[in-house]
């Protein structure tokens, strides 16, 4: 899916089914309709960005070979935001300290997990759903957005209550319980 397509479900959502409809059928559009579709594109990034830094981090694992030196950020594939994990040769944690542009390593270090800042997409990029991100979710952000700048507060509260807690969902814990064994003996 694009994020023009996720934007003119938003637009459907805050009630201006025909610029939506207008969008999927790649429509001319007017210079008011344009305007708010570069808005929302922008309003787009920004929520992607906020998804990444604030609720579900992406999360990549880089092989490295630093041995008791320094590890620049610029040498890095990805805009680095936090720091998970510096291994070792056979998976041990390696001691390490963060700079403002660099990592202080002590010791060998083979990987890196961080986690990183997401790229800005164009209007017709197609979106990466990881994490169990939909795009029902990223409209909800979008609708939200786009009635808060309106002045339109009280809607916007229901799109952005309706977006967080679909975040939560996503954000909690999905694994196995395990339970202490009975005791018939108390």
């Amino acid at each position: 899916m694009t994020v023009k397509e996720i934007i003119a479900i938003a637009f459907g959502f805050v009630g201006e089914r025909e610029l939506a409809e207008k969008i999927q059928t790649t429509a001319e559009l007017n210079s008011a309709e344009t305007k708010k579709l570069n808005l929302m594109h922008k309003y787009f990034n920004f929520l992607n960005q906020e998804i990444a830094t604030d609720y579900l981090p992406l999360l990549i694992t880089e092989d490295i070979d630093v041995k008791n030196s320094t590890l620049n950020f610029s040498t890095l594939s990805k805009n680095l935001l936090s720091i998970y994990a510096v291994k070792g040769k056979y998976g041990r944690n390696v001691r390490y300290r963060k700079y403002p542009n660099y990592v202080e390593i002590m010791g060998h270090a083979t990987k890196l997990t961080y986690s990183y800042l997401p790229e800005e997409l164009s209007i017709d990029s197609n979106v990466d759903f990881s994490n169990g991100l939909t795009a029902r979710i990223f409209a909800y952000g979008l609708a939200s957005e786009y009635l808060l700048c309106d002045g339109l507060g009280d809607e916007a509260e229901v799109w952005e209550e309706r977006f967080k807690e679909s975040l939560f969902v996503l954000s909690r814990k999905h694994t196995e319980m395990c339970l202490p064994k009975r005791n018939w003996f108390c």
